[in-house]
Formats: C-alpha cells, sequence, structure tokens
C-alpha cells in the first residue's frame, strides 16, 4: 500500500499473490494512475461488487433480516 498519511483515512495492509499484483500494475500504467488511486479503485469497485451479490443473497431471501442486521 502507498506510505501516506492523510487526515481521517485507515491504513490497511493487504496480502495478495504476486502475479495479481504485476496484472494490476500492468492496469495502472496502462490508465495512467498513481499508486494511491490504484488501491482506492480497487477498494471501491470490489466493495460495490461485494455489497452487490449481498443484495441479492438478501432478495434471492438466502440472508434473513435479522442476520444481515446482526452483521452489522
Amino acid at each position: 500500500m502507498p506510505k501516506k498519511t492523510t487526515p481521517k483515512m485507515i491504513q490497511i495492509a493487504v496480502s495478495i499473490p504476486e502475479p495479481l499484483y504485476e496484472a494490476a500494475k500492468r492496469i495502472q500504467a496502462m490508465e495512467g494512475w498513481n499508486e494511491s488511486e490504484m488501491h482506492r479503485l480497487f477498494w471501491e469497485k470490489g466493495f460495490a461488487l461485494h455489497v452487490q451479490g449481498t443484495l441479492a443473497r438478501h432478495q434471492l431471501g438466502l440472508i434473513s433480516s435479522e442476520e444481515s442486521l446482526a452483521e452489522s
């Protein structure tokens, strides 16, 4: 992760397979992103996909309202 201190932000460390990271770095270069933009986009897009999946499971009745509230 980028070594940058920003107010109101939390710094985390993530371990991913090296080939995946190298592929992400190639995309970063193609898109012209700096390191922090790449990490922010991956977090935002990944979280958005996760939320879509959670909402779909909830709508299908695979997650009850009580369970979804208990996880908060």
